[in-house]
């Protein structure tokens, strides 16, 4: 199976959902403390050459119990750094009953309405797209989905950095769709996407990866129909966690009912003054970066996404996937 892009690994999350996997520093039974469930990645094997050496895992998150098993004479150190948002869905049975519990009269009256304009287009089909289909299909609606984020993030000023990784994108999430381990939620007019989520799933859990939409339908409020959409997937298959990932916006603090926190875990090598100080050097780091974030300055004041788009942007811009 083709492997992960670099752009995701030595990332927990990531590479829990995309990959199904974890590094062997969490090998052992991992259990999801909010339903109280196990889940069963594999795990990487071993440490190899690694395992003299500092590393650094990115972004594990803290509602996920781990076993942790660090080479012998090894510490470990862990440092919090961003939020990351959910929803849970565990005692729901009908999307109804979690929309009372999480939004406002107003919201829910506003997006049925939201619904019905766009239904009452004519036209409109909502599919999940997963399993055994020919190979032209997914590059057909992987191309449309390419070319819908860079004109939503060019709407937005901001770099969309899977972009740049769209290919090696492109063939992986291709056999983990074939092989039902992804799905994609496409809203349809005409038969042509203007709404698409790819999504990832592990036993009871689905998480958010990639979503955007057609920008001539914003007064439609897609990415809440489009949310609305996927609880209700979750809830006829079963699957009480959907996870939209790290970072905070309106949107997911709208819709999601749990802030959880995400960790980096830093191994080193106890017997090794220069990895300690290395390691306590990196840990100083994140915690100068986690406060700044916290004051506003970083990813508000200091927004690399706007200036990467700023620098790249135009790289972009017309070009499709394959």
């Amino acid at each position: 199976m083709t492997n992960l892009p670099e752009f995701y690994r030595d990332n927990c999350l990531f590479q829990l959902y995309l990959e199904n996997k974890v590094h062997a520093v969490h090998h052992g039974e991992i259990v999801n403390t909010l339903i109280d469930r196990p889940i069963n990645p594999n795990s990487i094997s071993g440490f190899g050459e690694e395992q003299r050496k500092l590393l650094m895992i990115k972004d594990v998150p803290d509602y996920l119990k781990f076993s942790h098993s660090i080479p012998k004479d090894s510490g470990i150190i862990r440092v919090p750094q961003y939020y990351g948002y959910l929803v849970n869905l565990k005692g729901y049975t009908k999307v109804e009953d979690f929309l009372k519990d999480q939004l406002s009269k107003r919201n829910i009256k506003n997006l049925y309405s939201k619904k019905r304009k766009l239904d009452g287009l004519g036209d409109i089909e909502y599919r999940v797209l997963t399993g055994p289909l020919e190979e032209s299909v997914y590059a057909d609606i992987f191309a449309d989905f390419k070319q819908l984020l860079i004109d939503r993030f060019d709407q937005k000023k901001i770099l969309n950095r899977d972009l740049f990784h769209w290919q090696e994108l492109y063939d992986y999430s291709y056999l983990r769709l074939v092989n039902k381990k992804a799905l994609l939620f496409v809203i349809y007019k005409a038969n042509k996407p203007i709404c698409i989520a790819l999504n990832y799933v592990l036993d009871h859990s689905m998480f958010s990866h990639i979503q955007t939409y057609d920008v001539a339908y914003s007064t439609y409020n897609m990415g809440d129909i489009s949310m609305l959409f996927q609880l209700e997937w979750c809830l006829t298959n079963n699957m009480p966690i959907f996870d939209v990932s790290k970072g905070s916006n309106p949107y997911k603090e709208k819709w999601c009912n749990h802030r959880y926190r995400l960790y980096y875990e830093i191994i080193y090598p106890k017997d090794s003054t220069i990895s300690v100080f290395k390691a306590n050097l990196l840990v100083a780091k994140l915690k100068l970066k986690q406060k700044l974030r916290d004051m506003g300055l970083l990813g508000n004041v200091i927004n690399m996404d706007k200036w990467l788009y700023l620098k790249h942007g135009h790289k972009l811009k017309g070009t499709i996937a394959k």
